[in-house]
């Protein structure tokens, strides 16, 4: 699980700066386009700190929704979503519909 999260984190920086738009996918439902990462960054929880699990996640801009979720699981914040462990996409597409990732794990 962790590779695969490491992997994914990877295809957001990598897609971004080629300045890609990507389509992402998750499990109940939700489809968005975004244009943009707002940053990689670590989980503000201290080491020492009962809820601390040392992660990294990004935060990506949403351009549209192109299909709700099925419930208020993912939450969008100022126009953008928060990736991190609890809120793994299902998939990562190109803006025409090429996957560059999907979740093999649960």
């Amino acid at each position: 699980m962790q590779q695969e999260y490491l992997d994914m984190l990877y295809i957001f920086n990598h897609a971004f700066d080629k300045k890609q738009t990507l389509q992402i996918r998750w499990a109940n439902g939700l489809h968005i386009l975004c244009k943009s990462i707002t940053g990689m960054y670590e989980t503000d929880t201290e080491p020492g700190d009962e809820d601390y699990i040392g992660e990294y996640a990004a935060g990506v801009e949403i351009v549209k929704i192109l299909h709700p979720g099925t419930d208020d699981d993912k939450l969008i914040f100022y126009n953008t979503i928060e990736i991190c462990r609890s809120c793994i996409p299902e998939q990562i597409l190109t803006e025409d519909g090429v996957v560059l990732w999907q979740r093999r794990s649960i």
